[in-house]
């Protein structure tokens, strides 16, 4: 029985060029540079499981890997193998993920809502800033995130239209969730859907033989994974793996990784309180994170006041609430935990929306504007302070940005494009303007995509450490370390790479005949006195890339 009335989608043509606009910030960011320090592991170890051949046992510059399960590098490294190894290849598998989850997204919310709260459903999630990072930065959040999604609207079609097939393919994409990230994919697909049955009391869905079926096909996708785990490291208890011995594989992933976080076994704490998440979202879901509190007060007051008639669906709420609330508890907390949330985020913040009157829509109107002048103050100083050197296009959106403050209430967009247009402008800046200056400052990038273009067949070590972007953009998954105080033992000609402590060290016992330099940051955690050009000198340091005889 199908919950929800069927609207007519209607997009004028200054909400297409939007549409448009949103679509080319995520294929730009498609072909940007990868960034330190999870991305760019993972790319390399996709990159080693292509030139390796092994699929099932994971290794990381050519030792045993035990940390994220291998879903994203699967994906990552056979698209690599059909385009070649470059930063499109890495991304574009879990970028096609989240266009699925969008489309998951619309299909769910039209299921218990209408096509108009998918829309715009659709418009939130593809909008806000975890969005555009996920199709940045690739980590294996944004495959959880859309898997998860998507599992839980093949559940609803499948409670819907009674096929099993929607069910088969809800245990896929569970088992990818669960490949992507851990026991969380299960979890995050399981919870809300179970507490939105016991909500509506409909037991003869609970208690369905068809969900041994699910279950039955999950279990089988994983044994590939488990397998491999087993006979990397369960077969061999004398690996040393984080200093310790009798590493279980399985054990590791299917609870340590996940619950031990909870219970304290892991190790890995990083000591942030149970209300980061709640600083961290503000940027993670910027611009929508006002609504999301708005809708979300307005739900839990119509579930809790609801008394003989139930709310259509509990799945978002409950999907949001709780996760939030189980991730929270973690000893081990990073911003992009929370990533999962979000779907379910963005269909709170579309029904709300959906029912917004006139003078509230004006209110929320009213602080976008707030938010479109911050972004244009923000894209006025930037070549002032920061970047000085010319650059065209943000002259450009400066220009659009002050167009848009004063001419967007005359131009035919309506409802929620009223509300994104005046923030578009900053991922616009962000991906065309920001980040490819931002990005040349990863030396091992930068070095490692010269040493390719002008030394591609030269032998190079790196002194004392390994480097993962380095070994991604010469495309060589074997490139070799050695100490320093080893040096003594080459007696060929080829080249070092080294960060500067080491460089007066080799000055003195090598003769160096050609010096590439190359400058660095850590860009994922920014400063002030690295942004602003009159300080920047003092933040950065250098990297070598030294021909010696």
């Amino acid at each position: 029985m199908k919950l929800a009335t069927e609207t007519k989608l209607h997009f004028t043509g200054f909400e297409k060029i939007i549409g448009i606009i949103i679509l080319l910030i995520h294929v730009n960011n498609l072909f940007l540079d990868i960034m330190k320090i999870d991305a760019a592991q993972y790319a390399s170890i996709s990159l080693e499981m292509l030139q390796n051949h092994s699929y099932l046992q994971v290794y990381d510059l050519q030792s045993d890997y035990l940390d994220k399960p291998p879903f994203l590098f699967w994906v990552s490294s056979w698209s690599m193998n059909v385009v070649g190894i470059c930063n499109f290849a890495y991304k574009i598998g879990a970028f096609l993920f989240l266009l699925l989850s969008l489309v998951a997204i619309f299909k769910f919310t039209t299921l218990y809502y209408n096509q108009k709260i998918a829309k715009n459903a659709v418009i939130v999630f593809a909008t806000c800033q975890a969005f555009f990072l996920m199709s940045n930065d690739v980590r294996t959040d944004g495959l959880l995130t859309s898997c998860v999604i998507i599992a839980i609207w093949l559940i609803a079609e499948y409670w819907h239209k009674n096929k099993l097939i929607y069910l088969f393919f809800a245990a896929v994409f569970t088992a990818f969730a669960m490949m992507a990230k851990g026991p969380i994919g299960i979890i995050a697909v399981l919870m809300p859907v179970g507490l939105h049955l016991l909500y509506q009391k409909q037991w003869n869905k609970i208690f369905n033989l068809s969900w041994l079926l699910y279950v039955f096909i999950v279990a089988v996708l994983l044994i590939p994974m488990s397998y491999g785990l087993y006979t990397q490291f369960d077969l061999h208890p004398e690996k040393i793996i984080s200093g310790k011995t009798h590493q279980s594989g399985l054990y590791f992933y299917y609870w340590l990784q996940s619950f031990g976080r909870i219970t304290g076994e892991n190790v890995w704490d990083n000591g942030l309180p149970w209300h980061f998440f709640i600083g961290s979202i503000s940027w993670d879901f910027f611009p929508w994170i006002l609504i999301l509190y708005a809708g979300l007060f307005v739900q839990i007051k119509k579930v809790v006041t609801a008394k003989n008639q139930k709310v259509t669906e509990i799945i978002t709420l409950t999907g949001f609430i709780l996760l939030f609330a189980l991730l929270s508890l973690s000893k081990y907390k990073l911003p992009h935990y929370i990533f999962v949330t979000l779907p379910f985020a963005s269909i709170i913040c579309a029904v709300y929306i959906d029912k917004l009157t006139q003078k509230q829509q004006l209110i929320w109107e009213r602080i976008y504007f707030a938010f479109g002048v911050l972004v244009a103050i923000l894209i006025t100083i930037y070549p002032l302070f920061f970047f000085t050197e010319v650059n065209y296009l943000n002259y450009l959106l400066i220009g659009l940005q002050l167009f848009l403050l004063l001419k967007l209430k005359k131009l035919p967009i309506n409802g929620i494009f009223r509300l994104v247009g005046y923030v578009i402008v900053l991922n616009v800046f962000l991906s065309f303007v920001f980040y490819p200056k931002l990005l040349t400052f990863q030396a091992d990038a930068m070095a490692g995509k010269w040493f390719y273009e002008n030394k591609p067949k030269d032998k190079v070590y790196f002194v004392n450490e390994k480097s993962h972007l380095f070994n991604f953009y010469t495309k060589n998954s074997k490139q070799q370390s050695i100490l320093i105080k080893d040096l003594g033992s080459i007696h060929e000609s080829c080249w070092l790479y080294t960060n500067g402590d080491n460089l007066s060290e080799i000055q003195k016992t090598k003769t160096i005949l050609e010096t590439k330099k190359f400058a660095d940051y850590p860009i994922t955690r920014l400063k002030l006195g690295f942004l602003l050009e009159s300080k920047r000198p003092e933040m950065l340091k250098y990297n070598y890339l030294l021909k010696i005889k």
